[in-house]
């Protein structure tokens, strides 16, 4: 595999990944928002604790997933 197939094949993956890094953040993003404010599934309690916590971290993780897709972007 020559240098040029290595380089074009990481520009394809880079664009295929930049999409899905956003699409996702965005995702985690609203199912953390959806995890805070609900507090139970169905007929399943969860504790408020665990709620904010999980949450949390979905946030945490969608913005960070959010950002770095923005800034594939921008280097483009």
């Amino acid at each position: 595999m020559s240098y040029g197939e290595s380089n074009e094949r990481e520009r394809s993956r880079r664009g295929f990944r930049t999409p899905l890094d956003i699409g996702m953040g965005i995702f985690y993003v609203v199912i953390g928002i959806v995890i805070m404010v609900t507090k139970s599934f169905g007929y399943i309690a969860i504790p408020a604790i665990i709620c904010y916590v999980l949450g949390g971290m979905m946030l945490v993780g969608g913005g960070f997933r959010f950002y770095r897709g923005i800034q594939d972007l921008r280097k483009k």
